[in-house]
């Protein structure tokens, strides 16, 4: 089967290869690829920076966690999964025993597994997933969708622990993550949400997805800007949401982030992040929160129903598709920022 792969770290890139097609384990689940997206971390990957040696544990090796497609196989002792079941991948793979697991956070455990990135991922004609990272969903979620389902889930628990009813949100990053970020705000009530990349062509799709106002920070001060627009919810944002990774622009967060606010930090970097904790965080009452992952499995049951409901309509988001064979134009387009969510169908 074709495979798009991570030969050597020092080569920039990836190569497609020709590799056999894997068979079900015990608690595996075979499944034929039917859409795969392309994430941040994979473009990591692609220009393998320091970050990956800390998580990447064999080479060659195939990316992709973002997945959907229909199961061709299933395992001796796998219960609830069919041949021709629609399935989407849940990127975090439990250990099932441990003080996060036993403590209903296997999305932090401590000998978590990573789909597509500590073993192999789905960009490639057919794949394995263990049985505990499978996601049966409905075939009435187009292939396309199902696939979306994971990197949705976490811009969706940002919405849901800033509590955004009836308040001002900023999300900072218009990627695929502060896309979903912005409309799931909407969806919730949110009376303000404010877009912020230095990308007009994303700034222009997040207005599609709901953003009432645009801001790019080369050409406004950002900051002065969120406090003009929001005078009626105490001069700065009741939530701060970053999809950037950026250091300096989560500095920046912080300065209008109203007291009494809450940060939620989505984006990952290696920057430092300079702060005066008395000033930014204490005096203001800031709730600042890191979010690694879904709630398994009720971040997936809510974005599901809020699919299937039509009240999220992902089609903006998704600008290209590729297949297997054109995946070196899919990573320059990725890496240019042209696109949003990049696709391949297999």
């Amino acid at each position: 089967m074709k495979a798009i792969m991570k030969i050597k770290k020092e080569r920039e890139g990836f190569e497609l290869c020709d590799v056999p097609m894997p068979c079900a384990g015990d608690r595996d689940i075979l499944i034929k690829v039917r859409s795969a997206a392309i994430c941040g971390s994979d473009l990591k990957f692609c220009k393998w920076t320091a970050w990956c040696d800390n998580v990447v544990k064999f080479l060659p090796f195939i990316p992709g966690h973002e997945l959907c497609g229909e199961v061709v196989e299933v395992g001796k002792k796998v219960k609830g999964i069919k041949v021709g079941d629609r399935i989407a991948a849940e990127t975090h793979i439990s250990c099932g025993v441990c003080w996060q697991c036993r403590h209903a956070r296997p999305h932090t455990c401590e000998r978590m597994e990573l789909f597509g990135h500590t073993i192999n991922g789905g960009f490639c004609e057919y794949t394995l997933i263990p049985e505990r990272a499978a996601r049966k969903i409905s075939n009435d979620i187009p292939f396309d969708y199902g696939c979306l389902l994971e990197p949705m889930g976490i811009p969706f628990r940002a919405v849901e622990v800033g509590e955004v009813a009836k308040d001002a949100v900023v999300v900072v990053g218009c990627g695929p993550i502060g896309q979903f970020a912005v409309a799931f705000s909407k969806i919730s009530g949110a009376e303000v949400v404010i877009a912020v990349d230095i990308n007009d062509k994303r700034l222009n799709l997040a207005k599609k997805m709901g953003a009432n106002y645009l801001i790019n920070p080369q050409r406004e001060a950002v900051a002065q800007k969120v406090k003009n627009l929001t005078t009626e919810y105490g001069r700065g944002a009741g939530l701060v949401i970053d999809a950037s990774g950026s250091a300096g622009a989560m500095k920046d967060a912080f300065s209008y982030l109203r007291p009494g606010g809450k940060f939620v930090i989505l984006g990952q970097t290696d920057a430092p992040l300079p702060l005066n904790p008395s000033l930014d965080i204490v005096f203001k009452e800031a709730q600042v929160t890191g979010l690694f992952g879904r709630k398994i499995w009720d971040t997936w049951e809510k974005t599901e129903k809020l699919l299937l409901a039509g009240k999220i309509d992902p089609a903006p988001v998704i600008t290209h598709r590729f297949s297997l064979d054109d995946f070196e134009k899919a990573f320059k387009v990725a890496l240019s920022g042209e696109g949003c969510k990049i696709l391949f169908i297999p």
